[in-house]
């Protein structure tokens, strides 16, 4: 719902300042660990479940023969195991598409739930800068574009890194067959796919909270009639220098160009927009 919280403040109160700075947004790192534990790890625990079926089927596929004696019979043999194997990859993969489709109500509740606190957090930030309570308002606006997209977007996540998981351990499993590497080796090599997995999971389930986050500021800042906002560095040690340079700096929300200024924003660089970006907008109340 689109309003002027510039005009609700002129109602409220004559402002003496031409601009009200309001507090930024900085979402908890909890909020990126309910939705790794919630999504992300029940796909990676499935497969790591999996490793003892996969491993039996390994154990029992792998060829014992003297390939001097009959080569003609040992490739038959190579090429039922891998068919087995093949029949088995199958199995999990639909064992795992009915556990994403489970999934898929948790990762709606966690999205609705981080949009209901970030809502919580803009009214008391806008209560406390101005003096202006926008509760009515925001339970009226209904739910941000951002929500849904973000809800997307992290259904079509959830099935690559279940996909990507998938394809590491079947490339360790069939070149070990190819090889007769020892089952201990090739379980190692499945339980590194799974570690991986996990990893990349909690770095994306961060990155998306971020990305939420960051979405859920401009719907906002935009539906408040708010046009700037101040850059605010995330303050992590490796960040981009280009990103820490524009902290403090004023910029437009539409096109990102900077007031007063040459350092224009690209629209996949504004905060929280690249990957594993974790700075802020800061609205910036004007009055004309």
């Amino acid at each position: 719902m689109a309003y002027s919280l510039a005009a609700l403040v002129r109602h409220k109160r004559n402002p003496r300042r031409k601009q009200i700075v309001i507090r930024d947004i900085r979402p908890p790192q909890m909020l990126a660990s309910d939705l790794y534990r919630s999504s992300y790890a029940r796909v990676c625990a499935a497969w790591e479940a999996a490793i003892p079926r996969i491993m039996a089927e390994y154990e029992r596929s792998v060829p014992v023969r003297d390939a001097s004696a009959n080569p003609g019979k040992n490739i038959q043999i190579l090429s039922d195991s891998a068919s087995d194997l093949g029949d088995l990859f199958r199995i999990l993969g639909d064992e795992l598409t009915r556990l994403i489709l489970d999934i898929i109500p948790e990762l709606r509740d966690w999205t609705f739930r981080t949009d209901r606190w970030h809502r919580d957090q803009w009214r008391g930030a806008v209560l406390s800068a101005t003096g202006v309570d926008i509760e009515t308002i925001l339970y009226a606006s209904g739910t941000p574009t951002t929500v849904g997209e973000t809800l997307a977007w992290n259904t079509a996540l959830i099935k690559d890194v279940s996909d990507q998981t998938r394809q590491r351990i079947s490339s360790a499993v069939f070149a070990g067959l190819q090889a007769r590497k020892p089952a201990r080796e090739v379980a190692a090599q499945i339980r590194d796919a799974v570690g991986m997995s996990r990893r990349r999971s909690q770095l994306i389930a961060s990155d998306q909270l971020a990305k939420l986050a960051s979405g859920l500021d401009s719907e906002r800042m935009h539906d408040a009639g708010i046009s700037q906002f101040k850059y605010r560095h995330s303050g992590k040690l490796h960040a981009r220098k280009w990103h820490r340079a524009r902290d403090g700096k004023l910029y437009e929300l539409e096109t990102g160009e900077q007031v007063e200024g040459p350092d224009d924003i690209a629209r996949d660089d504004m905060p929280g927009v690249p990957p594993y970006c974790g700075c802020r907008k800061q609205a910036v109340l004007t009055f004309d």
